[in-house]
């Protein structure tokens, strides 16, 4: 998904697409750190509004911002060590 938003073709699902990428980002964080997060009150509402304001229509997105501020800048620094891994894995499959 990240290599269709970074193509030099840009058709209007780009804001789907950098909200999936957020999406799958947070699963993981959140796979990881649910079991501390959900003790804390209105979690689930907070967790339903940051998913909101992931995917609103309006300049102020969040996947937007998520994606060019943390997510593109990591990619962009480790991109030849997640192609190498992803390799690697199709290989073994």
């Amino acid at each position: 998904r990240i290599k269709a938003i970074e193509s030099p073709n840009k058709d209007d699902d780009t804001q789907w697409l950098t909200y999936w990428v957020v999406y799958g980002v947070f699963s993981i964080v959140e796979f990881f750190s649910d079991i501390f997060l959900s003790w804390f009150p209105f979690y689930y509402m907070l967790k339903c509004g940051f998913l909101l304001w992931c995917m609103a229509p309006s300049p102020s997105n969040g996947a937007e911002f998520l994606y060019h501020r943390i997510i593109r800048p990591f990619f962009l620094k480790h991109e030849a060590q997640l192609d190498s891994v992803v390799k690697d894995l199709k290989d073994k499959a």
